[in-house]
């Protein structure tokens, strides 16, 4: 029997990556720590980062961010 991989970022943070009305979202950096974000309808995104010293963002993280503002922009 296979078995099933967990994915620790879900498991830990299962509402990252979703955007809540239309404008607030939550990521997870590549060191697992969550980062909220607002997206404000101008093309950029308010990262508060205020309680980390730095962020490590992958590859996967900026598509988020970027389809995000893509999805803000067709809504409003």
């Amino acid at each position: 029997m296979k078995e099933e991989e967990i994915n620790i970022e879900k498991e830990l943070f299962p509402e990252s990556n979703v955007l809540i009305d239309n404008y607030r979202m939550q990521i997870v950096d590549a060191e697992l720590d969550p980062i909220d974000c607002k997206f404000h309808n101008d093309g950029c995104v308010e990262m508060d980062t205020e309680k980390l010293t730095y962020i490590t963002l992958t590859r996967s993280n900026l598509q988020v961010l970027m389809d995000a503002i893509d999805e803000v922009e067709e809504n409003n």
